[in-house]
């Protein structure tokens, strides 16, 4: 699960400010014609971000957790479209929160997210990426891209995406991993504190989760 979090890092496409105060810059819609396909994004991104452990193998071979963590914080959080993919994963209690709580949910899966799989992008320099055929139409505003995951002597990984085409570019918002989809993941498992803590309750779980993982990455609280 760790490695295969290197290609769903890497090929979102960019969304940013989804936490930001500041209204976002207004974006020009782009033709179909000239918006990249969405296994292409896939691609593209993934490569670069394979580029970058590539170039510098102390990312790998005696990865500073500090380090990484930036990486991962700068280079792949920011195009990762956390709106929906928090209100997704917070299901039907999503429009129950206020804007505050929602504002503290997306702060919190965000970090989640980065502590969670800071560890997995330092198996990128061993990656590759197979994309299968595409069961979808030009003219279909959502899709599913799939892929495999390859490295060396290890059985390829079947990693799909949720794609949505927008104005700036198709984006990600939810990938299955050998079956499991990120988001009912979570769902499921925020549904149940919820159920028994209310939204402050899970805000609550995911901040304690939070401190505790990047107690183990870095040493630190």
């Amino acid at each position: 699960m760790a490695s295969s979090f290197l290609i769903f890092a890497s090929a979102v496409s960019a969304q940013t400010g989804a936490l930001s105060a500041l209204p976002a810059p207004l974006q020009l819609a782009q033709s179909p014609a000239a918006m990249a396909a969405p296994e292409d994004v896939v691609r593209r991104v993934t490569q670069d971000v394979i580029e970058i452990f590539k170039s510098d193998r102390s990312l790998t071979q005696k990865p500073d957790p500090e380090r990484v963590l930036a990486i991962v914080n700068e280079r792949v959080m920011p195009v990762v479209n956390f709106s929906r993919m928090t209100a997704l994963s917070v299901g039907r209690y999503w429009n129950q929160a206020t804007s505050e709580q929602q504002r503290q949910l997306m702060e919190a899966f965000r970090e989640l997210l980065v502590l969670t799989y800071s560890e997995a992008v330092t198996y990128a320099p061993e990656a590759t990426i197979q994309i299968r055929p595409g069961r979808y139409l030009p003219t279909d505003d959502e899709v599913i891209v799939r892929t495999l995951l390859q490295r060396p002597s290890k059985e390829p990984i079947p990693i799909d995406y949720r794609m949505q085409r927008t104005a700036s570019g198709w984006k990600v918002y939810d990938f299955n991993v050998l079956g499991l989809w990120m988001v009912e993941h979570y769902r499921a498992q925020f549904a149940q504190i919820i159920s028994a803590r209310g939204i402050d309750g899970l805000i609550g779980v995911l901040i304690e989760k939070n401190k505790s993982l990047r107690q183990s990455r870095t040493g630190r609280p």
